[in-house]
């Protein structure tokens, strides 16, 4: 018995194919699911697309409802005329077998149908990153003849917003074009365009792992896994990695042109609530400036716990898929003054009294020498007497 803080499969999957170009999503399950997942999107404050639904009810789960989902996705593509249509099963419809690859198949359309396994018991939503985004790039890819040169696809990024104007800025300091960020704003005609890239650059592991193997595997190109650039240092070491991939000689120093605001004079004893990615961006940025993290809280078991230990130092009490009560128990012991988190940790921060800065969603700018300002900005306004 516990009070989750994982969610499905299903999650996941929608929050990958959600905030691509001219794509419509469709479940074919219960309305409960979708509702509630539109909700917590709308509560995080995502610009997603809206998710469809076949609202399957207690006769569909008895006798089956494909020939219903067939009709739903035609309607969809007539009505929407979208360039992709992800049709997303999930538990219900997972449970009873319907052949939701033979509806996508059979429908006639203009857009591009991709049918995914979403059902919440095939694992959590990092899996449900990682399968949607490799199944979509799996199907839309072209073969190509010869890579574009300087040019790089983003890969696991699943958020459009300042963070990936930010990226985009400082790979064109090293003369660079993007390709294709995948997922965030990525239309059907750039997908199909995404084994051109002379390299990949995985900012998530997490979702965007899986893809740059298969990419490898297919088209041949190499891809680096790079520390999310938060602050001028760790965006000094993503163009030092990436210019080093692609053998590029010349790198603008950001130390010099931009130096960031100063810590608080008393630096507060910080918690992380992150996944594996941004955990180790903003503990190595924090302690860059004399705040390195007292605890580090995690959702799921991740490869880069090694990468997080180092990150975090040896001080730091790391907690990996905890119950709620073993987490208030340490912010209370470790006498936490800030947790920088997500919508999860809102009501433990306002019953605990402590104050918190949600850098997680997209809409605040982290990236870069600017992005880093920003976060040590925020450390200030909430942590000053």
């Amino acid at each position: 018995m516990e009070v989750p803080r994982l969610t499905c499969s299903l999650f996941g999957a929608i929050k990958a194919a959600a905030t691509m170009k001219d794509t419509v999503i469709l479940v074919h399950g219960p309305k409960g699911c979708v509702y509630h997942i539109n909700y917590i999107l709308g509560l995080r404050g995502d610009h997603h697309s809206q998710v469809y639904c076949t609202c399957m009810d207690e006769h569909d789960v008895i006798f089956g409802a494909e020939e219903r989902l067939k009709q739903a996705i035609e309607d969809l593509d007539a009505g929407k005329k979208p360039e992709i249509i992800v049709v997303l099963s999930c538990c219900a419809s997972g449970i009873i077998g319907e052949d939701v690859q033979n509806a996508c198949r059979v429908a006639r359309t203009r857009a591009r149908v991709i049918s995914i396994d979403a059902g919440g018991f095939t694992g959590n939503f990092t899996e449900g990153y990682a399968r949607t985004l490799s199944t979509i790039v799996s199907e839309i890819a072209e073969p190509v003849e010869t890579p574009i040169p300087r040019t790089v696809n983003i890969i696991g990024l699943l958020r459009a917003g300042p963070d990936l104007r930010e990226i985009r800025r400082l790979l064109s300091l090293l003369g660079l074009i993007v390709g294709v960020v995948i997922p965030a704003g990525a239309s059907y005609a750039q997908l199909r365009t995404t084994g051109s890239a002379s390299l990949n650059i995985v900012i998530c592991e997490t979702s965007g792992l899986q893809v740059a193997q298969y990419l490898q595997q297919r088209f041949g190109t190499p891809y680096i896994r790079c520390v999310f650039p938060i602050g001028a240092e760790l965006s000094q070491e993503f163009l030092i990695h990436v210019a080093s991939a692609l053998n590029i000689s010349s790198v603008p120093s950001l130390l010099v042109q931009s130096p960031e605001t100063s810590a608080p004079l008393h630096p507060p004893h910080v918690a992380l609530f992150a996944g594996p990615t941004r955990a180790i961006a903003l503990a190595r940025f924090l302690s860059i400036h004399g705040m390195a993290p007292v605890m580090i809280i995690l959702d799921f078991e991740t490869p880069l716990i090694s990468d997080v230990r180092v990150a975090a130092g040896d001080e730091c009490t790391l907690l990996v898929s905890p119950d709620w009560d073993d987490i208030e128990d340490s912010l209370k012991s470790h006498r936490i003054g800030l947790i920088i988190g997500g919508l999860m940790e809102r009501p433990l921060a306002a019953r605990l009294g402590i104050p918190l800065i949600d850098v997680m969603h997209g809409s605040q700018r982290t990236a870069g020498p600017e992005g880093g300002n920003a976060v040590l900005s925020m450390i200030r306004e909430r942590t000053s007497p």
